[in-house]
């Protein structure tokens, strides 16, 4: 296993940073575990991903007449 594998299941590197590493560790690695890293890079890319949707909290209430937000003709939630 190499360091990104480790890294990677030790939750210590995020998926930017694992692309990164994998670039400059390309030539050491053979076909069959450059395939398998970046498929765990992926999958940790899709991890990243849902977190950061979490973090956003924002509730849009858009306007019931003009339909923006924030509202444009000042009939809508922010009067």
């Amino acid at each position: 296993m190499c360091i990104i594998c480790l890294d990677i299941e030790k939750n210590r590197i995020t998926s930017t940073d694992a692309q990164w590493a994998l670039i400059e560790m390309a030539n050491e690695l053979d076909e069959e575990h450059y395939e398998e890293v970046l498929q765990k890079i992926e999958v940790l890319q899709a991890k990243d991903d849902f977190k950061r949707l979490l973090k956003i909290d924002q509730t849009v209430e858009m306007c019931t007449s003009c339909h923006c937000d924030p509202c444009d003709c000042n009939w809508g939630t922010d009067e």
